[in-house]
């Protein structure tokens, strides 16, 4: 006969391995799979497996019951923060998204008297940074490619150095202006 605890423990189970599938089938077959859809994949795996983990662990030591009050301490957990993390993860994706189109639009203005203006205005705004912030010309260089929307190769193409190069520079101008990205660094900049 089968007791109460271990068909809680295979319905606990059960939940969280079907809530995996679920976020499996819609990252690997819905239209719109991103990062954050594969990662959540990964999370959903990762909280089924360390269920199970939980629960032998527990019924080795304290018996069935305390394996299913695992169960459910592991699934009420895994439903209440893994929705909170992709939504937190999908609103850092859509402000990084936000950051890109911004950055690009800055450079796809149509070349007139105005796209000139804005040309050294950026310019005008890149040297004040450089002057503010103790960049290099080279740091310089690239802060406004970065600030034109130009892609860490396109960067590199321009100043005829390697991409990693580039990604050092990068990374320095986020040290020295103490920002954490391209949204950080375009909001400080269009201040």
């Amino acid at each position: 006969m089968v007791s109460w605890a271990t068909v809680a423990v295979l319905a606990f189970a059960g939940a969280l391995g079907a809530a995996c599938c679920v976020a499996a089938a819609r990252a690997f077959f819905g239209r719109r799979a991103d990062r954050v859809a594969y990662r959540m994949v990964g999370a959903w795996a990762a909280a089924f497996g360390l269920t199970l983990a939980a629960c032998l662990v527990a019924k080795d030591a304290f018996g069935v019951s305390a394996a299913a009050l695992a169960a459910a301490a592991a699934c009420a957990l895994a439903f209440s923060l893994l929705p909170l993390a992709a939504r937190w993860q999908r609103t850092r994706a859509m402000a990084a998204a936000v950051a890109y189109v911004q950055l690009h639009r800055l450079s796809s203005a149509p070349a007139s008297e105005g796209s000139d203006a804005a040309r050294l205005d950026l310019e005008m705004r890149c040297a004040r940074l450089a002057r503010s912030y103790d960049l290099t010309r080279r740091e310089e260089d690239v802060l406004r490619l970065l600030m034109e929307g130009c892609t860490f190769s396109e960067v590199a193409d321009e100043l005829v150095v390697s991409v990693n190069t580039v990604k050092s520079h990068v990374r320095r101008v986020y040290a020295k202006m103490g920002v954490a990205g391209k949204q950080d660094l375009l909001d400080k900049a269009l201040r």
